[in-house]
């Protein structure tokens, strides 16, 4: 369907036209002012490694430092980076995100490892919430349960808690902000839907239109005389060819022959028998 056919199909269903766009205005002020908007606030935390082992110089000096257990197992991970991903992991879990829903949390909040410090020892959150005070909420709840996490998971054999990896707040969270992409991509995926739905109700209008209408006969109009072909002249030295006709279609080896009067058809004889030629004494 090229643009004139559309826009002609435009035109000659109306109804059509007039109820999808209703359809699609509807959907977008559904979207606009029936979903709740969403929040979003955000605190980014960088680990730290915990000190060395004490050495046997240090423990000769303190004794109490013997005393200490050192018995970390995540420090026998082979960077912080790996750190990062596995409390990720553990803040993805269901039994974690229960937990944090029963407590008031938002289930769409974000722990994702980031690249500000180029070395992958960051990690972000993202609290989330349809109204400022939830997504706050939401952050402060994410934040310390992680924190709780990256501690249970040390403190499995009894670690002291000066051999701990440390999660430090690198600034304050943010603000809490409406997210508008959400509901612009939401606006635009309405849209484009309703777009199709238009187009394939107009192919199916015409569709039953041109069947209801039925076969289109051309009909000549009357005292109309078709074409001559267009002739050439003889050559020169050529004698004209006859027309054709419908004994001889085709106009095939008929040429025209000069007629005399004695014998209108030269190529047949005359019926009353010739007198002998004499020959010359």
């Amino acid at each position: 369907m090229d643009l004139l056919a559309l826009l002609t199909a435009l035109r000659r269903h109306k109804l059509v036209v007039l109820v999808v766009t209703l359809l699609i205005l509807g959907a977008d002020a559904y979207i606009a002012f029936g979903i709740p908007p969403q929040y979003e606030s955000r605190a980014q935390f960088v680990l730290i490694n915990p000190p060395a082992p004490p050495s046997d110089a240090q423990i000769e000096r303190d004794p109490r430092l013997a005393k200490l257990n050192t018995n970390n197992p995540i420090l026998r991970l082979p960077s912080l980076s790996v750190v990062v991903d596995v409390v990720t992991q553990r803040m993805y879990g269901d039994d974690v995100r229960r937990s944090l829903v029963r407590q008031g949390a938002d289930e769409n909040y974000v722990v994702e490892p980031t690249n500000a410090l180029g070395s992958g020892t960051v990690l972000g959150i993202t609290g989330t919430g349809s109204s400022p005070e939830e997504a706050s909420r939401t952050l402060t709840l994410v934040s310390e349960r992680m924190q709780d996490e990256l501690r249970a998971m040390q403190k499995v054999d009894g670690a002291d808690d000066h051999y701990l990896i440390q999660a430090l707040s690198i600034n304050p969270p943010t603000e809490p902000v409406r997210k508008v992409t959400s509901t612009v991509r939401s606006l635009i995926g309405a849209t484009a839907a309703g777009a199709v739905l238009l187009f394939a109700a107009l192919s199916i209008a015409e569709a039953t239109r041109t069947r209801r209408a039925g076969p289109v006969v051309a009909v000549p109009r009357t005292g109309s005389v078709p074409p001559a072909e267009p002739t050439s002249a003889p050559a020169a030295g050529q004698a004209p060819r006859a027309p054709a006709t419908a004994s001889n279609p085709d106009n095939e080896l008929t040429m025209l022959l000069p007629r005399n009067r004695e014998n209108p058809n030269p190529l047949r004889q005359p019926k009353w028998p010739q007198p002998p030629v004499r020959p010359d004494r």
